[in-house]
């Protein structure tokens, strides 16, 4: 090697070291800022034709990061913040409901309220007990009230919360197309890019807890990033834009507005459908799902604790005509919502359930098996807009047309269903659920509880309006009648009133439709499954709603904190994988600073060596 190649190597040397004694001294400087990667320097060795070194370029600066670790992470805080807003909104809903030891909870109310009915059969006349079962249905009406509009109040946080979402998400990819616009000039200028991609990897960190993004680098150093089911966020070096409308006012078992995103190209799409984790799909699944869910099952309660004590089973009567057996049926009381209920043996000798469910409203016909939360029947919906049974009985014939049974009217406005002897078809049962409309004179029921929402209305279970049953838990009251006269408990019967004042009958009715009528109930509630319904008193479906929902919030925080334990774990990997060690750091500037002192000796050797050489010359 010439002097000359000997020089060139120890100045190439020393700029090498200078330059690795800055970004040392620089990561020295930043051990303890949060986000900062360790940084060193790469360096290129040039030659000449003779093998002798030509130059040294020691610009690029390139970060310490273990890219894998880090994608692991940056994963793993979308279903973090998943989980943990699902569980902090989960709990505040499990003690909405209360548990089965909560004095003002909707468990204990109802049991409450089942053995005030019981004393008052054994003491009819006892005003204290009749006065305690008004009180304890209306005390149980006002916790339904209370813990649906609690509910309501925790939707509207949610949409709130969501509104704040999309304007965080929308400025921190806005701060990512400005820092990717920087890097990507710098790339192309062949200038340092490792500091602003720390500042990027920052703002990748926070978008990651609202969305599960995939993020990937392009080849000039900018980035792509898209939603878990691959729609774009961001690509180009320009940001899609989000957009959501706030609902000031969320309606009952209605969702909310959804985000939208607008693409750079200009292509719109639903920002929670196409994405799967992060706080925003958490808080837009809150409000849309499982508030929702838990508001119908406040409406359940509150429908089938209402029908269960209003609703009076009509049976048909036998009739016979020649061969033909079957049965009569009055069809003159059915009201919105109410229900026929027919058993028959088909000619194939399988035996068939039919509901005919009335509606006043025909452009909701055909109606849908699911009308029923009976996973065994056939719902066939019948008009009965026109008030006249005639045409009730007229529809029914027609819905039933295709059954080989034999429908008609049997002259007096009834409904006569039989069996064809010559099919052979037979009826089993033909009888109606039917809400009774007065407190008086229509038999041992009773409209305890009354739809308040629109002034003191019957709650029939009507379909119309998008159903009775959509936020019922909200407007369900004590009957006015009963609070003025909570002796309508016992006196059910105006002519003859001999033998009926104080009579236990209807209390006993009562009670025994609370502790022991068993029904379908809706599996949207979430309480069961569609081919598997709940099916139960009134009673036990409190009870097991209460418990679904202490289940799910127990559910959702171990599940936050198995989440939470993984990222955390991931989140110190990743730190180790980039920060800096100050001891190290420390120990590699004394070598750098022995190299350069002995570069600086080569240099100075040389120059000694040339000083010899033009004296001799």
């Amino acid at each position: 090697m010439g002097l000359t190649s000997a020089l060139n190597t120890a100045v190439f040397g020393i700029k090498y070291n200078q330059r690795q004694l800055d970004v040392t001294a620089a990561n020295i400087a930043n051990a303890d800022t949060a986000g900062y990667s360790k940084k060193t320097v790469s360096a290129n060795v040039y030659f000449d034709t003779m093998g002798n070194v030509s130059g040294v370029t020691a610009t690029e600066v390139r970060r310490i990061v273990d890219e894998q670790i880090q994608t692991d992470y940056f994963n793993s805080l979308a279903d973090t913040n998943y989980a943990r807003q699902i569980s902090d909104f989960t709990d505040r809903l499990d003690d909405i409901f209360g548990t089965r030891e909560d004095t003002s909870g909707i468990s204990v109310l109802a049991g409450e309220l089942s053995a005030s009915l019981s004393l008052l059969v054994n003491d009819p006349g006892n005003f204290a007990a009749q006065s305690d079962v008004v009180a304890l249905a209306d005390a149980f009406a006002r916790e339904l009230n209370s813990s649906y509009s609690q509910i309501t109040d925790l939707r509207q946080e949610a949409d709130d919360s969501l509104a704040r979402q999309t304007e965080t998400v929308n400025g921190l990819l806005a701060s990512i197309e400005d820092i990717d616009e920087a890097i990507r000039d710098a790339t192309q200028a062949e200038i340092s890019t490792a500091e602003m991609e720390d500042e990027r990897d920052r703002l990748i960190e926070q978008l990651s807890g609202y969305l599960d993004v995939d993020v990937t680098k392009e080849s000039n150093n900018t980035l792509f990033i898209q939603t878990a089911d691959g729609q774009q966020l961001y690509a180009d070096t320009r940001a899609s834009t989000l957009s959501f409308d706030s609902s000031h006012t969320l309606q009952p078992g209605q969702p909310g507005n959804t985000v939208l995103v607008t693409t750079g190209g200009g292509t719109t799409y639903d920002l929670i459908s196409g994405s799967r984790s992060g706080s925003m799909v958490a808080t837009a699944e809150l409000r849309d799902d499982i508030l929702l869910e838990a508001q119908k099952q406040l409406d359940t309660i509150a429908a089938e604790i209402s029908l269960a004590f209003s609703n009076v089973t009509e049976a048909g009567t036998a009739a016979t005509v020649g061969l033909d057996e079957g049965f009569d049926l009055d069809v003159s009381g059915l009201q919105p919502g109410n229900t026929i209920s027919l058993e028959y043996t088909d000619a194939a000798g399988e035996t068939q359930t039919v509901t005919l469910v009335a509606v006043d409203d025909p452009t909701l016909l055909p109606l849908d098996n699911t009308a029923t939360a009976n996973p065994n029947d056939t719902v066939y919906g019948i008009d009965i807009s026109s008030g006249l049974p005639a045409t009730y009985i007229t529809n029914i014939t027609a819905a039933l047309g295709g059954t080989g049974l034999l429908v008609s009217n049997d002259g007096s406005d009834n409904l006569r269903v039989l069996g064809d002897n010559t099919a052979p078809t037979s009826v089993e049962s033909l009888s109606a659920e039917v809400t009774v409309t007065a407190s008086s004179d229509q038999g041992l029921a009773l409209a305890i509880f009354v739809d308040q929402r629109d002034g003191a209305e019957l709650f029939t279970d009507a379909l119309e309006d998008g159903g009775q049953r959509v936020g019922y838990a909200s407007g369900i009251r004590v009957n006015p009648d009963l609070l003025a006269d909570s002796a309508l408990l016992v006196n059910y019967q105006t002519t003859p009133t001999a033998n009926t004042a104080n009579d236990p009958a209807r209390a006993q009715y009562l009670s025994e439709a609370l502790r022991n009528g068993t029904t379908y109930f809706d599996p949207a509630a979430g309480i069961g499954s569609t081919s598997t319904p709940f099916q139960g008193t009134v009673l036990d479906f409190v009870n097991h709603t209460v418990a679904f929902q202490g289940n799910q919030a127990e559910d959702a925080a171990t599940y936050a904190n198995s989440k939470e334990t993984l990222t955390v774990n991931l989140a110190v990997r990743y730190e180790e994988s980039y920060s800096v060690d100050l001891d190290a750091e420390l120990a590699f500037m004394v070598q750098l600073e022995n190299a350069y002192a002995a570069n600086a000796r080569v240099m100075q050797t040389i120059k000694d060596l040339f000083d010899e050489l033009l004296r001799i010359a």
